[in-house]
């Protein structure tokens, strides 16, 4: 059994019954999660982007031409499988999505992640580990984007396909053709991946052969474009400039008041826990293409790692953490086993130590800058078209001619690349420094409440807060006269304790936040007995309601029932 840090072993070894098992259970795993991550779908689901697509694939089931306007290069071939899933659904909106989005997004993305490992022979660990990083992180939206897990499952360099020139031909031809029928962008960019594969990172294989496998990439490419064109021309008496119109230049073009993003890595949004994915991206993008990284991974990995650097267009175009997520499946596979297979005995040139060690390092250091820089700063596609640039050649060339000192110019990139998520991670801290909401209850009620609390008070800082927003005692300068703070389920117990101080009036006041938690008669029957509302205001952008009570001892209050509304206490009607 090959280790999980021999990534490159006998492909030829048998599966073995434990790495079947482990498929198999990542199989039903992917069902489960899919079936009971799905809610039933509302009507807010129908106006948007998912919505549209339900539409979409009603239309096309009722017989409407699977053509039509749709951005991201959305394709014939996606409206006829959507329609297909509809039938199945039998028109249920909720059933629709769980088939197209769950089950042949995310789920489906996890099997493949495993499926992959089991042509590379992983160790079963590695294979649930994967699986899992796609079902759970790297989550895929919906079926569009299992295609790229889908294809370099079928073109990794390894096993039967590789034994097989003919098989490997028809694949390398058949592929683009019929991903470009579902969507034209993957094919677009898969396409890409997998020539740059063939040119810049195959080893052991000829150039003849590699110039070869590029001609069939972009020869099945041109057919799916060419079968498509020809198909809609003699079947419905489409044009070929309508067809091109809104199959390749309605894709392309730049509408009003659209703009390409700039990715701050140091400005992530607060309001989600899993934008730590956008953190992460730059990062693990650019791990795979380190020279001494390169240097030591298999071609398997290297295929993987370019599948995900070439998709950076998606999130890029729009930086937002569904997009990332959605397209990191592939980057999350490349980490993973890159980091297996760095485990395995080193077969590079001893380290160089001298004192051109530290500027190598500087080097290596002033190339991940300036792509990252480049790459994710400029407000243009360009951008994504040089970092791709940039991370090919840093990997290819520094790779191949720097030998020894391959190990400096690696160190200064990564210092680089690792300071992004660092950075990031303590300046999201900052802002939530700055920009948490903990203590907003707190502050709303000291703001409305505290003026009520000096009316019915008498002067007196004492009082008990009861039963949350414990900052009251801070923010309003209140004493509390017992040693009680927590009003737990077995707060009973202080029972003999407390109902005598509530019964002779050495707790004067009482401010009621909200009910308790585990209710207690004893409490709430002594309060009445012995307290009158002096006060009652609500906080209705808090749904908030704080009653101050005041010791009857203390004589006769005037009541107030207040609500804050407009920005104003007034009269509760």
């Amino acid at each position: 059994m090959a280790s999980p840090g021999d990534l490159r072993a006998d492909h030829a070894e048998p599966v073995g019954t434990v790495r079947w098992a482990t498929f198999a259970g990542v199989c039903v795993l992917a069902l489960l999660w899919s079936a009971y991550s799905v809610g039933a779908q509302n009507g807010t689901f129908l106006t948007q982007d998912f919505g549209a697509q339900y539409h979409l694939a009603k239309m096309t089931a009722h017989g409407a031409i699977p053509l039509v306007d749709f951005e991201h290069g959305w394709n014939a071939g996606s409206f006829w499988v959507s329609s297909v899933l509809y039938a199945v659904a039998s028109g249920s909106p909720t059933i629709w999505y769980f088939l197209w989005g769950r089950l042949l997004g995310a789920g489906l993305g996890a099997v493949l992640a495993a499926a992959i490992g089991l042509r590379l022979r992983l160790h079963p660990v590695v294979m649930v580990a994967v699986a899992l990083g796609v079902l759970l992180l790297a989550t895929p939206l919906h079926i569009k984007y299992t295609i790229c897990l889908l294809w370099v499952f079928i073109l990794l360099p390894t096993g039967r396909l590789e034994s097989r020139p003919r098989l490997a031909a028809v694949a390398r031809v058949l592929l683009p053709a019929l991903v470009f029928w579902q969507y034209v962008e993957l094919a677009v960019l898969l396409t890409g991946a997998s020539g740059l594969f063939e040119l810049f990172a195959r080893r052991d294989v000829a150039w003849r052969t590699r110039i070869v496998n590029c001609v069939q990439l972009a020869g099945g490419f041109v057919l799916g474009l060419v079968v498509q064109a020809a198909a809609y021309k003699v079947l419905w008496g489409l044009s070929f400039a309508d067809f091109n119109r809104q199959v390749i230049l309605g894709q392309t073009e730049t509408h009003e008041g659209s703009q390409y993003a700039v990715w701050n890595f140091f400005d992530l949004p607060t309001e989600s826990g899993r934008f730590f994915i956008l953190a992460l991206y730059p990062f693990a993008l650019l791990l795979p293409f380190v020279p001494l990284v390169w240097q030591r991974i298999s071609d398997s990995t290297r295929l993987i790692a370019l599948a995900g650097l070439v998709l950076v267009v998606v999130p890029i175009r729009r930086v937002d953490n569904p997009h990332t997520t959605t397209v990191s499946a592939l980057v999350l596979l490349a980490v993973v086993l890159a980091v297996a297979e760095l485990y395995r005995p080193p077969s590079v040139s001893k380290p160089t130590r001298s004192l051109i060690a530290l500027p190598l390092g500087v080097a290596g250091a002033l190339w991940a800058a300036a792509t990252l820089w480049i790459g994710f700063g400029l407000q243009s596609m360009t951008g994504g078209v040089l970092l791709v640039a940039l991370a090919v050649a840093g990997a290819v060339l520094g790779s191949t001619f720097l030998r020894g000192t391959v190990a400096a110019v690696s160190a200064g990139a990564l210092v680089v690349l690792g300071c992004v998520p660092a950075l990031a991670s303590v300046d999201h801290l900052d802002d939530l420094r700055r920009d948490a909401k903990s203590f907003q209850v707190t502050d709303a009620i000291t703001r409305w409440a505290g003026p009520e609390y000096d009316r019915c008070s008498g002067g007196t800082r004492e009082a008990l807060v009861m039963p949350n927003y414990l900052e009251l005692y801070d923010t309003l300068d209140l004493t509390n006269p017992t040693p009680y703070y927590l009003f737990h389920y077995d707060f009973a117990q202080y029972e003999d304790v407390l109902v005598p101080q509530l019964e002779d009036g050495s707790i004067p006041v009482i401010i009621e936040t909200m009910p308790l938690h585990t209710p207690q008669p004893w409490l709430t029957d002594a309060i009445h007995a012995n307290y009158v509302p002096c006060s009652i205001v609500r906080i209705e952008k808090q749904a908030t309601t704080v009653t101050i009570w005041t010791h009857k001892s203390r004589g006769s209050v005037e009541r107030r029932d207040l609500s804050v509304r407009g920005g104003e206490l007034v009269p509760t009607r």
